[in-house]
């Protein structure tokens, strides 16, 4: 029997220096059925002299267009496929060589599946060798939406889909240029679609230090756009079911999570701003509330900061584990 046909979709933006390991982990696959399309999203750099051996040979299909974003990468990609399944691949990332057949052979047993996500390693830029693990819980089925309410605990990395997935749900939203596969992933799951979590590490996702939406300038951005999203479902979704998922008191501790990011950056006046909406999503947060605006009033905005990095650091200590 013919395998299905795989389409491994690389957006790249100037990510010359890692896409080919990225191109190499997609080709050492152990599944044979693939195809590896890379779309190249307005680099300035020499992504496509990087890439040349891989494209004269016939072994990635690229694709290069003006700068849209994660979302219209991915999308112009998953429209050129020809695969039954769809993997992601972020062009710093790497595939592990049984990923494609185990999680394929996982969608093949699970028809009632949409997509299918691992475990993955994580690893800093400058230490590669140095493997972490995130002491996550991990969920299927109809457990996955009311804890990706929570926080998002599913990268594009871990992710095969079935193509027709895109035809019942859509595409990424091409007007989001973060935290879009948050919104896709809470689109499927509360529109009926099956999330299925594999238990095996077949991954490795790269953390950036400085330079990505890891970097603490641009975590209010990230937050506040998740924070729109759980406003989105909140729009869609029955009183009933708001109250099943306590969709209201997460909104309101994104809030405060927003909120903590902007005094992470010195600004106090937003970070008030965040601290009444998150009262508002929930208002029995009043308590909590008042106390967070008494303290961003009396407290100097240059302490925050610091104060906040030290968070960072601790959560990450208690959240990864070294391998």
């Amino acid at each position: 029997m013919e395998q299905p046909l795989v389409s491994i979709i690389i957006p790249s933006y100037n990510a010359a220096r890692y896409v080919a390991d990225a191109v190499e982990s997609a080709l050492a696959q152990t599944y044979g059925n693939k195809e590896v399309i890379v779309i190249d999203d307005g680099s300035t750099d020499n992504t496509k002299e990087v890439l040349a051996p891989y494209i004269q040979s016939g072994k990635v299909k690229y694709i290069i267009q003006a700068n849209k974003g994660l979302s219209g990468a991915r999308n112009t990609a998953i429209r050129e496929a020809k695969g039954s399944y769809i993997a992601l691949l972020d062009a710093d990332d790497f595939f592990l060589p049984e990923k494609m057949e185990k999680q394929i052979e996982h969608l093949e047993s699970h028809p009632e599946c949409d997509i299918s996500y691992c475990d993955l390693y994580h690893f800093y830029e400058d230490e590669p060798n140095h493997l972490l693990k995130l002491q996550y819980k991990y969920y299927s089925g109809d457990k996955v939406l009311p804890h990706l309410i929570q926080g998002n605990f599913i990268a594009p990395l871990a992710v095969v889909l079935r193509r027709s997935a895109f035809d019942r749900f859509g595409y990424f939203d091409e007007t989001m240029r973060r935290s879009e596969d948050l919104e896709f992933w809470i689109r499927v799951a509360s529109a009926g679609g099956v999330i299925c979590f594999l238990p095996e590490i077949l991954g490795k996702l790269r953390m950036r230090k400085s330079g990505n939406l890891q970097d603490a300038k641009s975590q209010p951005a990230v937050k506040l756009t998740n924070l729109q999203i759980l406003d989105r479902l909140a729009e869609k979704m029955e009183k009933r079911a708001r109250r099943a998922s306590k969709l209201d008191y997460y909104r309101s501790v994104y809030g405060f999570k927003t909120s903590a990011a902007y005094l992470a950056n010195g600004d106090k006046e937003n970070a008030r701003l965040l601290a009444r909406r998150a009262f508002r999503a929930y208002p029995p947060s009043a308590p909590f509330f008042f106390i967070l605006d008494l303290i961003i009033l009396i407290i100097p905005a240059s302490f925050f900061p610091a104060l906040l990095r030290w968070y960072y650091r601790l959560k990450h200590l208690l959240v990864f584990k070294n391998v």
